[in-house]
């Protein structure tokens, strides 16, 4: 069962130890720094990704100060739990949190670098629709609530 809990004092230690695999170091700030940076971000979760009680992954979304809309800034699953669906199960699970919050809106926003197969896959999938390049060099999707 796979579920979401919030970064605490309990569990941070353990998710800065989470890793992505090899060929995808480059796309994904470290957890140590999303922790560290959602704490200037007001309004941002930092959650843990867990399979029952195994920590698998992490998670830092919000409602961005810049345009209005919710985005995912991070989502990331460890090398020793990927291929197994778990991020697609953890991501509607991100989208669920955001479509229940108080302040939601019509949309979720998040980009990835262009060259990552694997988060290209796994949003299209989850029904995010690419929206075109950002500026500063990522490919931007889109969520629409319906």
């Amino acid at each position: 069962m796979i579920l979401l809990k919030a970064i605490d004092k309990s569990n941070w230690e353990e998710c800065i130890q989470l890793k992505s695999s090899s060929n995808q170091k480059g796309f994904i700030a470290s957890n140590l720094y999303s922790i560290a940076e959602a704490q200037f971000l007001e309004g941002f979760n930092t959650k843990a990704i867990y399979c029952g009680e195994i920590m698998i992954g992490f998670t830092m979304f919000g409602l961005d100060p810049d345009d209005g809309n919710y985005w995912i800034y991070r989502f990331m699953i460890d090398e020793r739990f990927q291929g197994r669906g778990y991020g697609h199960q953890a991501m509607q699970l991100v989208i669920s949190e955001i479509r229940n919050a108080n302040d939601r809106t019509s949309i979720v926003m998040l980009g990835y670098k262009p060259d990552n197969e694997h988060a290209k896959k796994l949003y299209a999938k989850t029904g995010f629709k690419e929206e075109g390049m950002a500026p500063w060099g990522e490919m931007l999707a889109k969520y629409t609530f319906s």
